[in-house]
């Protein structure tokens, strides 16, 4: 409703202008086709922002091998591209992570509809682009106008290519600011023949195909109304945010009032014709004051349909000033034509009509008025009909009986002027249980009630007392008066409540989406909560990706097959992104209802709802469209997030491929070869070898092969880890005991240092794996020897500390840097010498973290004592032992 001031902020543009500033900002390059130098001049516009002190950096400028363009890349700072393999070959793409963590003030990624190749975070580049922008960074790109995903059917019509490429006009919206750049057809045309746009042979054909001056020349008009239809958004949100009243006569915008009556598709079909030759967008708009009946609303229903088919926006305020109402939401959009039917009013119509109103109060308005056929002529006023319920009027009379009577009782006790306040007691009743025209009814009967039974001379209508004339007349004028307004009231109360019904019902469906985390979830959530509000049968369709065939995928309520007809239904709808079924124009007959769900330019599926007899204008009631544009947003959004974690997996498969690979290259090869040397020595030269040398060549054979076995059993133990496979058998065993036996198995490592224990006597038993936690221990100071110099102290302190045992085994080495120790622990990261150096495979650390983990304990890595190498700690859970809980209850 038009409340308030009306050069008040809107709050939802503020809103959104607040969002688009917050973030980074975007600049796109709009080019009106290949070649017009759109790179060329995003480039020049760099060198500019640099000379100015900006921190520019290119992260992407696809130069096509252009000497001109290539000349302007230099002096510019340019990000390394990322190297990726698919299908056996490489490819050089954009790095999204070296971006963030270079964070320029100005960011140049060029080619905004590049698709990317499988296995990269995001499928497609605008999304790299808008992973940049919510982190702050601001962007520059550039796109050509055929790659628009709304213009994409027109630019293949008149060129005959269709883009594979195609951009949501969402990244167009959220832009900051757009530059057009453009040739005309023959500077375009003689670019291609100079070798500056394609190589000769590509360039003739070109000319010949899609570069023809006549598909230049529609794509610079689609250029350009692009670039108009932003600039006329941002004006309106301008004009929105800052409370600025329209209309401001830029561009032409039309808006179209109608309501129920016979006229409405007669004056969409001129205004459609009328915005055609003015290239002009256009609204059709109606006023819902709560008083329409069936037959008007079924007539609003059609001409809203046919509105939508001829290409129009249509909309429905709400309020009782229809003229008011029209004026503001004109103002608010920046409409400069109002279209109106002509309204023909009687003498005895004592309010003016809305086109009376509005061609009153819309001076700053181009007025239009659409002659109708004279029988389809109907007034366009505030008092909209509604149908005569009968019932409301036995109320009234009802009412104004129970005043009469109890005006009868007190009327030797009250003088005849306080007698009327009963009768206007009623008259409000009834205006608030029933509405306007029952109220206007008691008030005319009361008047005639008051007269005839309480003026003199009774039971006539004659007044002989003028005072008496006076009261009864004041009495008319207010009970009129009081029974309107109390009825304006009652209509405007129940249509608030209608659409904050409406308003909590899409927030609690909207927050219901929000919570779900897959695809799956998302159907089951919508379906589910959309059957809890409208207690229809429900189903989610789409078609199958493995056989083409439509199925269901969930249901709502009792379950319904679907004949062939409405599966007929939802294939159309998928294949037009249209509705079909009830209330359409394809296979109207069903007792379904088909919309299809759709997302960033995406058919996903149909929402299919069994309306049965349902009327045409309860199911607009029910703002269906709003519940499916939220379905399909969250399936977007679903299905955007499992790409993007599978996309995450492959990269993290092919990071621990590609380490794996290295690690058994290195850590097999190396034992193998010392190994094989060793052996080869010892049969050809046996005879010749001492024996302190053959037991020497004899260990390192030992030695090695111990080493190897190390390795494979590491491979295993992280294998069974990842699969959930390794058991853990627990047995209750002094932590002495663990330590002395993985100290004995190391011996040979801790030969080259000093080892130190310092272990905290009457420790309690672990209740563990024995042999997993003596092979964490293992790990690790196998790890800590070989970081350790020769003849360094290796310490070994173990202690309690609440319920857990602490464990830290600390090194004089070199030590792990802060921002390497949470990765120490990830499978075959190496990041310096020993088990995570060149020398090792980078699987003891990680394997010790997925032992600990599994007996509910933790490990870290800290820095060593006073700062001297490196600390591993490990806290293992104490648990109470059968025998321990024994001596205690004793004591007790």
């Amino acid at each position: 409703m038009n409340q308030g001031d009306p050069n008040r902020p809107n709050p939802d543009a503020l809103l959104k202008t607040q969002e688009r500033e917050s973030a980074g900002g975007l600049k796109i390059f709009l080019g009106a086709a290949p070649g017009v130098g759109k790179t060329y001049q995003m480039l020049q516009a760099a060198h500019e922002l640099k000379r100015q002190g900006v921190d520019v950096v290119v992260g992407v400028a696809e130069t096509h091998g252009r000497a001109d363009t290539l000349s302007l890349c230099e002096g510019l700072e340019q990000l390394s591209a990322k190297e990726v393999e698919y299908a056996g070959k490489q490819f050089r793409e954009f790095d999204v992570d070296a971006a963030l963590k270079r964070r320029p003030d100005v960011l140049l990624v060029d080619e905004l509809a590049h698709r990317n190749i499988p296995g990269t975070r995001h499928p497609r580049r605008y999304q790299d682009i808008e992973e940049l922008l919510d982190q702050g960074i601001t962007v520059w790109t550039a796109v050509n106008i055929q790659h628009l995903e709304s213009l994409s059917d027109v630019v293949a019509s008149i060129t005959g290519v269709r883009m594979r490429e195609t951009v949501p006009d969402s990244v167009l919206e959220r832009a900051r600011d757009i530059v057009l750049v453009d040739l005309t057809p023959s500077e375009l045309l003689e670019r291609l023949r100079q070798g500056k746009v394609y190589v000769p042979e590509q360039a003739r054909a070109a000319m010949d195909g899609y570069f023809s001056p006549s598909n230049l020349s529609a794509l610079r008009e689609l250029a350009v109304q692009a670039i108009a239809e932003r600039l006329d958004s941002d004006v309106r949100e301008t004009m929105q945010s800052r409370g600025i009243e329209g209309p401001w006569h830029i561009r032409s915008r039309m808006l179209v009032a109608v309501d129920g009556s016979g006229q409405g598709e007669s004056l969409v079909r001129a205004a459609r014709r009328l915005a055609e030759r003015r290239k002009a967008p256009w609204t059709v708009a109606t006023v819902d004051n709560g008083r329409a009946g069936a037959d008007e609303r079924q007539r609003l229903e059609k001409v809203f349909d046919l509105a939508t088919r001829l290409g129009a926006e249509v909309r429905t305020l709400r309020g009782y000033d229809v003229a008011g109402e029209i004026l503001a939401f004109a103002r608010e959009q920046n409409v400069t034509t109002l279209i109106l039917g002509r309204s023909h009013n009687r003498w005895w119509h004592f309010r003016k009509s809305t086109s009376r109103a509005l061609l009153k109060d819309a001076e700053a308005f181009e007025v239009t008025f659409i002659p109708v056929p004279r029988k389809q002529r109907r007034r366009l006023t505030e008092a909209a009909g509604r149908p005569v319920r009968y019932s409301d009027y036995a109320w009234a009379v009802g009412s104004v009986g129970a005043a009469t009577a109890i005006a009868m009782g007190l009327q030797n006790v009250l003088p005849l002027g306080n007698l009327s306040l009963i009768f206007l007691t009623s008259v409000l009743w009834v205006a608030s249980r029933t509405g306007i025209r029952p109220a206007l009814f008691a008030a005319a009967l009361s008047f005639l009630t008051y007269n005839f039974f309480f003026t003199d001379p009774r039971l006539t209508f004659q007044m002989a007392d003028t005072d008496e004339l006076l009261t009864v007349v004041f009495f008319l004028i207010i009970a009129v008066t009081g029974g309107n307004l109390a009825g304006r009231l009652r209509d405007q109360v129940q249509m608030l409540r209608a659409s904050n019904d409406l308003t909590d019902a899409h927030l609690q469906f909207t927050r219901r989406l929000a919570s779900a985390p897959d695809i799956t979830s998302v159907q089951t959530e919508a379906v589910e909560a959309l059957y809890a509000q409208l207690k229809l049968p429900l189903i989610i369709a789409q078609r199958s990706p493995e056989n083409d065939v439509i199925e269901v995928v969930v249901q709502g309520g009792p379950s319904h097959s679907l004949n062939e007809a409405a599966r007929s239904a939802i294939d159309w709808g998928i294949r037009n992104a249209k509705p079909s079924g009830a209330f359409s124009d394809t296979l109207n007959s069903l007792p379904w209802r088909f919309e299809p769900i759709e997302a960033d330019g995406e058919i996903y599926g149909v929402l299919g709802i069994r309306v049965g007899d349902m009327t045409p204008e309860y199911y607009r009631g029910l703002a269906i469209n709003v519940y499916v544009h939220q379905l399909g947003l969250a399936w977007f959004r679903t299905r955007l997030a499992a790409n993007l974690s599978a996309s995450r997996v492959a990269e993290e498969t092919e990071r621990l491929r590609s380490a794996l690979l290295s690690s058994i290259s290195h850590d097999l090869r190396t034992p193998l070869s010392s190994m094989i040397g060793s052996a080869s020595t010892l049969k050809s030269m046996f005879g010749r070898l001492s024996d302190e040398d053959r037991d020497s060549l004899l260990d390192s054979v030992l030695g090695e092969g111990e080493r190897l076995d190390r390795y494979i059993r590491n491979l295993l133990d992280m294998t069974k880890l990842g699969h959930g496979t390794l058991k853990i058998e627990r047995d209750w065993i002094a932590f002495t005991d663990i330590l002395s036996s993985a100290l004995r198995r190391t011996r040979n490592l801790m030969s080259k240092v000093r080892v130190e224990r310092d272990v905290e006597e009457s420790l309690p038993l672990l209740f563990v794996h024995p042999a997993l936690i003596e092979q964490a221990l293992v790990n690790v100071l196998e790890n800590a020897a070989k970081f350790a110099p020769d003849d360094s102290t290796l310490s070994i302190r173990a202690q309690r500390k609440g319920d857990e045992l602490i464990i830290a085994i600390s090194d004089e080495g070199p030590g792990i840097p802060e921002d390497q120790r949470g990765q120490v622990f990830d499978m075959f990261f190496t990041g310096g010498e020993g088990d995570r150096g060149p020398h090792g495979s980078g699987l003891g650390l990680a394997i010790c973290h997925g032992m600990v983990a599994a007996h509910g304990g933790r490990i870290q890595a800290l820095a060593g004592p006073n700062g001297i190498g490196a600390t591993i700690e490990i806290a293992l859970p104490l648990i109470e032992s059968p025998e321990q809980e024994s001596n205690r209850e004793a004591s007790e």
